[in-house]
């Protein structure tokens, strides 16, 4: 009987101690910060004072989510404060390789100044435009820079292919079901004479 008392917390533990660890690590990755630079804040809001400069390719470990904001703490120096989540990156190949170039795979698409379609638009890329990609943010929306204006900002990545295309994609279309045809209609039947 006393046996059991000292095992039963003893096994008890790991479990509880597995239970716990996914909360305490849940943003325990590096991110790799996309822009050329952006401001660390004391608070989730760009009213917010500046505590530092994060640049791009920068590592950081988020420690806290607040809605589109990030409280993240610097990998390689030091420094904690507040940043847009969707300008981290979990690509590591915005720091140590060249940066792929994409071509807009529709008639034209816009490029906003923030991941949301409600932002205010850059510029009108048009078909077979070449872009470099710098990340893709927390929203899913990619970070990229025309080649020919170096104009930075946001689209959703589906309007981008790897290489050109010979034609525009196409907007997704509702097809069109056909028309129901009436029911045949059997002639009337003709009354026997008697």
């Amino acid at each position: 009987m006393k046996l059991r008392k000292f095992l039963f917390p003893i096994l008890l533990s790991p479990l509880l101690l597995a239970l716990a660890s996914p909360l305490a690590h849940a943003y325990s990755a590096h991110y790799y910060v996309i822009p050329n630079s952006v401001s660390l804040r004391t608070c989730p809001s760009h009213g917010c004072d500046t505590l530092l400069t994060a640049y791009q390719g920068e590592r950081v470990e988020i420690l806290e989510r607040t809605g589109s904001w990030s409280r993240v703490r610097f990998v390689d120096r030091s420094g904690i404060g507040w940043m847009p989540s969707d300008l981290l990156s979990y690509n590591p190949d915005l720091r140590t390789g060249p940066r792929r170039t994409y071509y807009v795979n529709k008639t034209s698409i816009t490029l906003h100044a923030d991941p949301s379609p409600d932002s205010r638009v850059l510029k009108t890329l048009r078909f077979n435009e070449a872009v470099e990609m710098l990340g893709v943010g927390a929203s899913g929306w990619a970070q990229v820079r025309d080649l020919r204006t170096s104009i930075t900002g946001w689209t959703p990545p589906r309007y981008l292919s790897s290489e050109p295309l010979r034609y525009p994609k196409s907007s997704k279309r509702r097809h069109r079901r056909a028309p129901k045809k009436p029911p045949k209609k059997e002639p009337p039947e003709v009354p026997k004479a008697m």
